[in-house]
């Protein structure tokens, strides 16, 4: 709760699909944000929510499931969030 009060304007986002002021760099501030508070859930709920943007597809067909499990058993999520901000660009 104190994440979402401080960050407001990132739940807003994370929560709303199609909304106008999400882009890529948005994105990438985001998924950065809730990972440095540990907030690891949140990043899959917001790449669910937004799947229908053009730069989440473009990320994710490069990125299988399996590739971001096997990210997060060798290097944890530290590693997955950089695979994530790689393909992001």
């Amino acid at each position: 709760m104190e994440w979402i009060c401080r960050y407001s304007g990132y739940w807003h986002l994370i929560c709303t699909p199609g909304d106008e002021h999400l882009n890529m760099m948005m994105a990438r501030n985001i998924i950065k944000c809730l990972a440095r508070n540990g907030l690891y859930e949140f990043i899959f709920v917001f790449l669910t929510v937004h799947r229908d943007e053009e730069f989440i597809k473009s990320m994710l067909s490069f990125i299988s499931l399996d590739l971001l499990l096997d990210e997060v058993k060798h290097n944890g999520m530290d590693g997955l969030i950089r695979l994530l901000d790689e393909h992001l660009r």
